[in-house]
């Protein structure tokens, strides 16, 4: 069983490694947009007051990897998922002594690896080109950067769970994409938003995560509520996922 699944899951990096689209949008998007960012934008460099002191780039380091993270559990898992259904791959699966559901794991184990080496990326971008410092809480870094992961992913997978086609499953996901992302502070930064948006930003699995994840940069503590809250995402939408998810 364990020889199964490593050789699904080397299928399926082989497979996400066939699609330019996927490749970009998964490891390179989230680095290229701190680039433009930092390159484009005037002052992006430099220390702003009415962001706390902090320079827009380390603003959206913690973004780009929330940006990182929506674009594969929302745009590309669920279509992923959508077209193994569609082509009946997971049907004709279920007759082999590999549960279909090493297949799910598969998926879900790619596209870890995918958001890790785009972090890894993002980061790396942003210490070694513009200068900011290292994570001062790598711990606490990584903890609120696993949740983030694991409590998106969780919501692709529940969209991937119901879609019939490849299509459906792009469609229903980029419907969430963007307002995942507003809440994430991609196209405005959290720290300008009203009080009460950046609230509702704090229940969003995205928003949690930029929050989380930006506190632990800086050397603090996350707020146990953010954990919470990703943590919460994990538990519903995982179950939600399980429970209603169909093989054909």
């Amino acid at each position: 069983m364990v020889a199964a699944i490593a050789a699904l899951i080397k299928m399926q990096s082989r497979v996400f490694l066939r699609e330019p689209l996927a490749v970009f949008f998964g490891l390179v998007f989230p680095a290229l947009f701190l680039v433009v960012l930092g390159s484009v934008f005037p002052g992006a460099t430099e220390p702003n007051v009415d962001l706390g002191g902090r320079s827009l780039v380390e603003i959206y380091a913690p973004v780009s990897i929330a940006l990182g993270l929506a674009t594969v559990a929302l745009s590309l898992l669920p279509a992923t998922l959508g077209g193994d259904r569609e082509r009946g791959f997971l049907r004709r699966l279920s007759t082999t002594p590999v549960h279909p559901g090493s297949l799910v794991g598969a998926h879900l184990v790619v596209q870890l690896m995918v958001v890790t080496c785009a972090a890894v990326g993002a980061v790396l971008i942003g210490v070694l080109i513009f200068g900011i410092p290292v994570p001062a809480s790598p711990g606490w870094f990584l903890l609120s950067f696993a949740l983030g992961a694991v409590s998106l992913l969780a919501v692709g997978l529940l969209v991937g769970a119901l879609v019939p086609t490849a299509n459906s499953g792009q469609a229903v996901g980029m419907l969430l994409y963007f307002p995942v992302l507003f809440f994430a502070g991609v196209y405005i930064p959290l720290e300008v938003m009203p009080d009460g948006v950046r609230t509702v930003s704090s229940y969003i699995p995205s928003g949690a995560a930029v929050q989380a994840l930006s506190t632990s940069w800086s050397g603090g503590i996350p707020e146990i509520a953010n954990l919470f809250v990703m943590a919460a995402w994990v538990f519903v939408a995982g179950s939600l996922a399980i429970w209603l998810f169909r093989w054909d």
